[in-house]
């Protein structure tokens, strides 16, 4: 009987070797087929942390140019002020020269008509004065006629 049970192990142990054969086997089958999905598996994640990575750089770069937006729009409303400035400066030198040259004109003006005044009451003056050195030359030969008679 410790023969039979012994062979009778020994096939249960080559059965069971058999078995571990073939479960190898289809282990290594199953290895094989699954290889490409584990490569397609390691792809995705590479792809999949390139693409965050990709998202991130994206953000940063909307971010930056939502602030030269930004900046810039500031920058053009510091220069609408600036022109708004300059043209006021433009209006108000426009006035300005109009009203200098309305008083000037009214100036000018005066001026013109003091000399016109001057030299025409000069004028009289001069004819008066004339006029008065006639009369007393009249009245000196009234006089000097008067004494001779």
């Amino acid at each position: 009987m410790g023969e039979q049970q012994n062979t009778s192990l020994a096939v249960q142990i080559a059965r069971l070797g058999e078995q571990l054969r073939s479960v190898a086997a289809s282990l290594e089958d199953i290895k094989t087929s699954v290889q490409p999905v584990a490569v397609l598996d390691r792809a995705i994640a590479e792809m999949s942390i390139h693409n965050q990575n990709a998202r991130k750089d994206i953000e940063l770069l909307w971010g930056r140019v939502g602030e030269a937006k930004k900046e810039r729009d500031a920058l053009e409303a510091q220069i609408s002020g600036v022109d708004d400035g300059v043209a006021a400066m433009r209006n108000t030198a426009r006035g300005a020269m109009w009203v200098l040259g309305i008083v000037f004109g009214i100036v000018q003006t005066f001026l013109v008509g003091s000399i016109v005044w001057v030299f025409t009451h000069i004028n009289e003056g001069d004819i008066l004065n004339r006029l008065q050195q006639q009369r007393i030359e009249v009245l000196e030969q009234n006089v000097a006629k008067g004494t001779k008679q």
